[in-house]
């Protein structure tokens, strides 16, 4: 293998008059030497001496001498390269650049005004990098060698050879990735089914550097041996494991569900009072649907029915206005007129009946509002109104249902909602006549709602004062 190394380039232009212009490599992390001559006899001591790096057409000013004197002092710890002030008065404004790097790439200008003229020389640096040696590992499950090598410029070229020479580099893909520091990292992979014992070898080639770096394996056919079947015993093992751990996370997740849904069923059975839940909403709001989504989730045994006249249209839409949940619980409706108004126009009807009302059941209110539906100034104002009214007959304003939760702004609605003074705000997506597929997350949401409205049932009348009409 050839190694080519560069520690110091030396180049070395005398400036005459005019200007040169001359390609020079550098070796990343090595030392680069530009020399920049002019006669010192035609120097004046107020003559200036300076260089340019550029970049894609962004030049900087790195060095500024005037009468032997740096202008750029200042600056002296983030510029690169370094000129020797003693040496200008003999005519060497020389640039030395110590531990290039890819960023120091670019055209130099070096540039002096003589008594003749200006002088100036133009430079081209390249800057190569040696790429890392290579890293060679095999993976015995599928016959595949990797090679690697890191920071390399240019791209690195990847061959492969086996016994007696022979070249594999056709059977391999080799892919270049271009890392931060603007270097190039390589990676190659060589698929091959060894039949016989030989050597196999990567070699990593920067072309211009003339570099060669190579790293070889000695691989032996059937070289799986205990140990490789001992790992691959261990991996199905462990797969097996997860596989059955996995399955019985979701039996048990499965049962305890179950187990969870028979107890809160079992606890809705229990209710020993007469508790009629007062469902409160105008139209299209879902009413009907969330009382046969209740009903539905409770009755685990029947099929889907439409309990509650859902779809019907007026005047039938509120018809049952009562349905049995249990032998104690009811839903009840109150249906409130479509128009702005909804709650003002029947507001004294609706108080007479909760106040005749108030001893016979226990009475938790429920304000029903569908997502679709956006709220305006007059029904904020129509909703804060029925909110108060309740609380005066309850003592505690209603629990909210938003239904249609996947459509409309269901986040602004609980906030404004909460906001006015609701305990509890829940969000469904009511089984339907069309959609009624039973699904054990949907019918707990519906059955956890129906314990809530029994809890506050109690609360409330622990709660209640007596009311003035």
């Amino acid at each position: 293998m050839k190694l080519f190394s560069i520690g110091l380039i030396l180049l070395v232009i005398q400036c005459t008059g005019g200007s040169l212009v001359k390609k020079i490599t550098g070796v990343r992390g090595s030392d680069v030497w530009i020399e920049c001559m002019f006669d010192a006899a035609k120097m004046s001591q107020d003559k200036p001496v300076w260089w340019l790096h550029c970049e894609n057409s962004d030049c900087t000013k790195i060095q500024h001498f005037i009468g032997g004197v740096d202008q750029l002092q200042d600056r002296a710890a983030s510029r690169r390269g370094r000129v020797y002030p003693d040496k200008l008065r003999e005519g060497n404004a020389s640039l030395f650049i110590e531990n290039v790097q890819m960023s120091d790439e670019g055209h130099y200008e070096c540039s002096a005004i003589l008594t003749d003229g200006p002088c100036t020389t133009i430079y081209v640096l390249t800057v190569l990098a040696s790429s890392e040696p290579p890293q060679l590992t095999e993976a015995l499950d599928t016959r595949s060698f990797t090679c690697s090598s890191r920071n390399g410029f240019p791209p690195a070229l990847v061959t492969w050879t086996g016994g007696s020479g022979m070249n594999y580099t056709p059977d391999s893909v080799t892919q270049h990735t271009l890392n931060p520091e603007g270097l190039y990292d390589v990676v190659s992979k060589l698929t091959r089914n060894v039949t016989e014992e030989e050597t196999i070898c990567c070699t990593v080639w920067n072309q211009p550097l003339q570099e060669h770096k190579t790293n070889c394996m000695r691989v032996t056919p059937g070289q799986e041996t205990d140990d490789q079947h001992i790992i691959m015993m261990a991996t199905l093992i462990s797969v097996a494991l997860f596989i059955l751990a996995c399955v019985g996370f979701m039996i048990y997740r499965y049962f305890k569900g179950r187990q969870n849904l028979a107890t809160k069923r079992e606890r809705i059975s229990n209710c020993s009072d007469d508790t009629a839940i007062i469902l409160i909403g105008k139209p299209k709001h879902g009413v009907p649907s969330l009382i046969n989504s209740c009903v539905f989730a409770y009755k685990v045994k029947e099929h889907f029915a439409n309990w509650a006249g859902a779809e019907k249209d007026l005047p039938h839409y509120a018809q049952p206005e009562e349905v049995f949940l249990s032998e104690r619980i009811t839903f009840t409706r109150a249906l409130l007129q479509p128009e702005d108004r909804f709650w003002t126009s029947e507001r004294e009807a609706y108080l007479d009946k909760w106040r005749r009302e108030e001893q016979s059941h226990r009475r938790p209110f429920v304000f029903v509002h569908s997502c679709i539906d956006k709220l305006t100034a007059i029904t904020k104002d129509e909703i804060q109104k029925l909110f108060e009214d309740v609380k005066s007959v309850s003592g505690s304003y209603p629990f909210t249902v938003l239904t249609m939760k996947n459509f409309g702004t269901a986040d602004e609605l609980k906030r404004f909602f909460k906001d006015l003074g609701s305990k509890r705000v829940f969000t469904f997506h009511n089984y339907t006549i069309q959609k009624h597929k039973r699904n054990a997350k949907r019918d707990e949401e519906f059955l956890d709602f129906v314990n809530a409205c029994i809890d506050e049932a109690v609360d409330t009348e622990l709660e209640m004062v007596p009311l003035t009409r």
